[in-house]
């Protein structure tokens, strides 16, 4: 149990936990149901970074652009690459096997350098639009459900290329283990966000609702142009929801 929460840990982010912590085959499928609890710790960085930020007096507009470039950081830019390499493949291929290929290729394409910038963007702009509480749990809620999403598109799919870092993710994920990673990511949203006030309980519904169905739907797109999910697929998702989720709480804010 401790040794799957090692491995999604520092497969999700810079963070080493043990240096002399070995990953065997099958390790990675298994640590797939610790990575919403990843997600929320991530936000839980993020928060009191915020904080410090605040502490320090620095103008709010740079603490903002601070906290997205530390969460970019922390995740050592994983879903950000994928964002960048999924755009510049679905933009410059014509059949899934041309669109892989694109994605393979180290270079960064006018697509995938417009993504990076929209993303960036978006999430700054919510930050300078969300304030104290709303702006706490945002920052828990959206890393959390982001990595949500990610066990969504791996459950029952097949893998879109021969071989490749996300095969040991992709399919291995059982239905026992979809509905315990399901229901701590509702469990964590509803205890960040619900309070008496019936707008928390309509904010929650929504980012629940949202990310479901923004995933299912990158999932099945994923399917029809890569010819299954990869791991660049995962970490597009993983960012569009993450917007996705930054946008509800600047829309219920206002």
């Amino acid at each position: 149990m401790l040794k799957n929460f090692i491995n999604a840990v520092q497969f999700l982010t810079v963070f080493t936990l043990s240096k002399k912590h070995r990953i065997e085959e099958g390790d990675l499928a298994r640590s797939v149901v610790y990575f919403p609890i990843v997600g929320f710790l991530i936000g839980f960085i993020l928060v009191n970074a915020d904080k410090l930020f605040l502490l320090i007096v620095l103008p709010q507009s740079i603490g903002n652009m601070l906290l997205v470039v530390l969460s970019v950081l922390i995740t050592r830019a994983l879903h950000t690459d994928g964002l960048a390499d999924a755009c510049d493949g679905l933009m410059g291929g014509r059949s899934p096997e041309a669109r892989l290929a694109i994605m393979k290729d180290s270079r960064l394409g006018t697509a995938g350098a417009l993504a990076i910038l929209f993303s960036v963007l978006i999430k700054y702009l919510c930050f300078n639009n969300l304030f104290e509480g709303e702006k706490i749990a945002a920052l828990l809620t959206a890393p959390m459900l982001g990595r949500w999403s990610q066990t969504i598109m791996v459950f029952n799919v097949h893998y879109g290329r021969e071989e490749g870092m996300a095969r040991a993710f992709v399919g291995h994920l059982r239905s026992s283990g979809m509905a315990a990673v399901s229901a701590v990511a509702v469990g964590l949203t509803v205890f960040v966000n619900v309070r008496l006030e019936p707008r928390t309980v309509y904010l929650a519904l929504s980012v629940l609702l949202g990310v479901l169905g923004l995933t299912a739907l990158g999932k099945r797109y994923a399917v029809r142009k890569f010819g299954g999910v990869t791991g660049d697929a995962i970490g597009a998702v993983n960012e569009l929801n993450e917007m996705l989720v930054l946008l509800l709480f600047v829309i219920f804010a206002s």
